[in-house]
């Protein structure tokens, strides 16, 4: 089937299809760029946001705080570092906007972490994030589910001059049921959604395991549970420094080798066309590519360089698995290495666990001849 047009194309045999936009009423992509330019037309606003203010940056006191050690009474207080607000202004529908999504696309600054919280007119702080980011220096995003009862406004509050938010996604919520066993609830999710469903099917990552567990023949170990930065080969040559981290290994010890195996892991920054190598015990395995959600999905950041065509990397944490032979480990001393393609973008890892699949006494298997 051809694509052509806005249209598609069908065969003379084949049934016509028409192209029907999906309608989001009570959805909104805001461009932060475009809302601080003048020149380009503002964003229509679903019913239950009024308004949308940028200010321009602005120096401004600390609230007032009790006297330490390192303050002295009666002095005037140093003023804070500039910052940048973006303030979301509300109507109050009860039952439409009670609880609001917003996923925010962003650079991940150490020097400039956002925070969003939700205000009452009457200066009640309803809702508070934590410092959004990890530092990586890393397109990211970060999605929210935020209670909005009783609250008139939100606030995205950055550091700086704003430049390394870029844009933000807001859609009202709808609660359902969900129904887990009780032996295996669903565990939460390192997203700050946790019960929330993406929009675009994006799923969520499992928190790593402390301890090594066992269930029905499977052992999962976790290999490191911490965020590693890895850039591309030839990124490292280039800048001459080898404080950049090209590649990663981790050794463990197997009594036995197990019937199948998975390498588990969280990454950020991927790249659909450049996905994550790995090698075990010294021999290529091929590529940990992780589920890319929908292509509407605004976390999709494009890299625009002269005379090639667009690349495009996922602003936000994907989970992955790269499913090994169990003739691939071995009883003794094992090496797992991941690095990228010397054509990727940056990009940082967490979360790595390894899973193996042993043989257990219930185990379901067919004997062929």
């Amino acid at each position: 089937m051809m694509v052509c047009l806005g249209t598609l194309c069908a065969a003379p045999t084949a049934r016509g299809q028409e192209l029907v936009a999906h309608p989001t009423s009570f959805t909104v992509l805001l461009d932060f760029a475009a809302l601080r330019n003048p020149a380009i037309p503002r964003p229509l606003l679903p019913i239950w946001i009024e308004s949308v203010q940028i200010p321009p940056a602005s120096t401004v006191a600390p609230s007032a705080e009790p006297a330490t050690d390192s303050t002295i009474s009666g002095l005037p207080e140093a003023p804070q570092p500039p910052h940048t607000v973006v303030r979301v202004r509300l109507r109050s529908i009860p039952g439409l906007n009670d609880r609001v999504y917003l996923r925010l696309f962003f650079d991940d600054r150490a020097d400039a972490h956002p925070v969003v919280t939700a205000w009452s007119d009457t200066g009640g702080c309803q809702f508070t994030s934590d410092p959004l980011g990890a530092g990586l220096d890393l397109p990211a995003s970060e999605a929210l589910s935020i209670p909005t009862q009783g609250a008139n406004y939100l606030e995205i509050d950055v550091p700086g001059d704003g430049s390394n938010i870029r844009q933000a996604l807001l859609t009202t919520l709808k609660t359902s049921t969900v129904e887990t066993a009780i032996d295996f609830s669903a565990p939460p999710s390192h997203s700050a959604t946790n019960a929330v469903v993406d929009p675009f099917g994006n799923t969520p990552s499992q928190p790593v395991t402390e301890n090594d567990t066992y269930l029905f023949g499977r052992i999962r170990a976790t290999l490191e549970p911490g965020v590693i930065k890895l850039s591309p080969p030839n990124a490292a040559a280039q800048s001459g420094t080898s404080e950049q981290q090209t590649f990663v290994s981790f050794d463990f010890n197997l009594e036995s080798a197990p019937l199948l195996a998975f390498v588990a892991l969280d990454i950020l920054n991927a790249d659909p066309l450049a996905p994550l190598q790995a090698w075990v015990n010294d021999q290529a395995v091929g590529p940990l590519v992780p589920q890319f959600p929908d292509l509407a999905d605004p976390a999709y950041h494009g890299l625009a360089q002269s005379l090639q065509p667009m690349r495009f990397c996922y602003a936000g944490w994907l989970h992955g698995q790269l499913v090994l032979r169990g003739s691939a480990l071995r009883a003794g001393q094992n090496t797992i290495t991941l690095q990228l393609p010397a054509d990727a973008s940056p990009a940082a890892i967490r979360s790595i666990e390894l899973q193996l699949k042993h043989n257990w006494k219930a185990l379901d298997y067919t004997l062929a001849p």
